[in-house]
């Protein structure tokens, strides 16, 4: 082998392994991205997400090629996975709502969503733990202090104790909301049109239609069909393959 091609495999071989890793394969997938090749793209991106790698800037790229591709309905659930990595990026909010606003279903009587609906979308499970683990701690720690304090000591000790308990409670009562919310999983429509009957079995005339992008719950799973519920409360059975859950 001659001294320049042992040379060149030396250099080669870096960047060969580089590709091999996960930040390379992504830098890769971007890059089919911006030539314009988005189903190569989503592709690529979907292979690190069915290895478990997982990421907002992950998510929000494969939902952006997915929308590309013309799979608006998948796109629209990455952009869902990536909002519940972290619930205050504004640019997945703002690429969520642009595809949304192409949504068919226009859902008329959906009530506003509570202080809690909206405090349990806006906060990630991270945010959530942290919160109630830190007073839940503090708690503790502020309640040892005041058993060894003086009188007064023990009045100065009194309000930050009491804060902490507050926090703890407001800390735990957002785990388990987020932990209900996950019960009645999240899922979007992922083809053109879906059929909704009264009942799981497919004989039965359908009773209403949803269509790509609508977002519903998922109550329960029977076979190939689920039973949903849309955000205005209406219920019905449809064929589990055409929804995606988030």
């Amino acid at each position: 082998m001659s001294a320049l091609l042992l040379v060149l495999l030396l250099a080669a071989e870096p960047a060969t392994a580089s590709a091999r890793t996960p930040d390379g394969r992504f830098e890769q997938a971007n890059a089919l991205y911006h030539g314009g090749d988005f189903d190569g793209a989503a592709r690529a991106y979907h292979a690190l997400v069915d290895e478990g790698w997982e990421s907002v800037a992950l998510h929000l790229n494969l939902g952006n090629a997915l929308v590309r591709a013309g799979a608006r309905g998948q796109g629209m659930a990455s952009y869902e996975r990536a909002l519940r990595l972290d619930p205050l990026d504004d640019d997945v909010r703002a690429n969520l709502e642009a595809a949304r606003a192409q949504n068919v279903d226009r859902l008329v009587g959906v009530a506003e969503p509570s202080l809690v609906e909206r405090l349990v979308a806006r906060t990630g499970d991270g945010t959530a733990v942290a919160l109630f683990g830190v007073a839940w701690v503090a708690l503790w720690l502020l309640l040892w202090l005041r058993g060894r304090a003086t009188r007064r000591g023990r009045r100065l000790l009194g309000p930050p104790a009491l804060l902490a308990a507050l926090l703890a409670v407001a800390g735990g009562a957002l785990l388990a909301a987020r932990a209900a919310d996950r019960r009645t999983p999240a899922a979007i429509v992922v083809v053109p049109s879906a059929g909704a009957r009264e009942g799981p079995e497919r004989a039965l005339k359908t009773a209403f239609e949803v269509h790509e992008g609508t977002r519903l719950r998922v109550l329960e799973a029977r076979g190939d069909q689920a039973r949903v519920r849309l955000d205005n409360g209406l219920v019905g059975w449809v064929a589990a393959a055409d929804l995606e859950i988030i």
